[in-house]
């Protein structure tokens, strides 16, 4: 599994990955790199574990073929947005007037697709690699704008708690369960089981040999 780059000038972190050899007739021979942000040795190992994680994620979408989404697992999507919002706020909704001025930023969105896209474009790309989620054009817009309706929802609820009501969201119950997409399903992360065995196929895909791949499974159940 790929280790913690020191930057031999700066001291700094860093991971490094090359692509798979399968990918390579698409993304090219080259070294995926990104800064951990740290130059401590024992937080770059614990970062670097969660970039691993995620970068197993992204060689597994690049082998998928897009697909478009159901509306259904679309709307089911942006509840996740709306669960992540709503629970850390319970108790402190905050100011009142922070959300009025959200609703009037959301507002001035509304009809500008580059501002949907700025606003929420990196957050719909993360809920579809999480959810192990290939899809087309179409249906990233669709979410896209699904997103900002929730983020209305979540605004306009937390101005009603930041008045004093607490009145349960009669809409809250209006997302359904995102279907599963194998072992990413939900907000499941990957297992440390199922981490091995992505890193063990592009492993073997990259020309080591079996024993190899074994040996280095018994060195990560020591």
């Amino acid at each position: 599994m790929a280790r913690p780059y020191k930057h031999p000038r700066t001291g700094g972190y860093y991971f490094r990955q090359r692509v798979p050899a399968d990918l390579r007739p698409l993304l090219g021979d080259k070294i995926v790199s990104r800064s951990l942000k740290t130059k401590d040795p024992a937080e770059a190992k614990t970062r670097n574990i969660e970039e691993v994680r995620k970068q197993a994620m992204i060689w597994e979408a690049r082998r998928k073929a897009p697909e478009p989404l159901p509306y259904r697992q679309i709307v089911a999507l942006s509840g996740i947005l709306y669960r992540d919002l709503m629970a850390p706020r319970e108790e402190e909704p905050g100011e009142a007037k922070v959300w009025m001025e959200t609703l009037a930023l959301l507002g001035r969105l509304q009809g500008t697709e580059d501002g949907l896209e700025r606003w929420y474009g990196s957050y719909v790309d993360n809920l579809f690699l999480e959810n192990g989620i290939v899809t087309d054009a179409v249906s990233r817009q669709r979410l896209i704008a699904e997103v900002d309706r929730t983020f209305g929802q979540v605004s306009e609820q937390q101005l009603k708690h930041a008045g004093g009501d607490y009145s349960p969201d009669p809409n809250a119950n209006r997302f359904p369960q995102v279907a599963s997409t194998g072992e990413q399903a939900g907000s499941k992360r990957v297992s440390i089981r199922s981490l091995f065995a992505l890193w063990e196929r592009d492993h073997l895909a990259d020309g080591k040999s079996a024993r190899t791949v074994g040996d280095s499974g018994k060195k990560s159940r020591a």
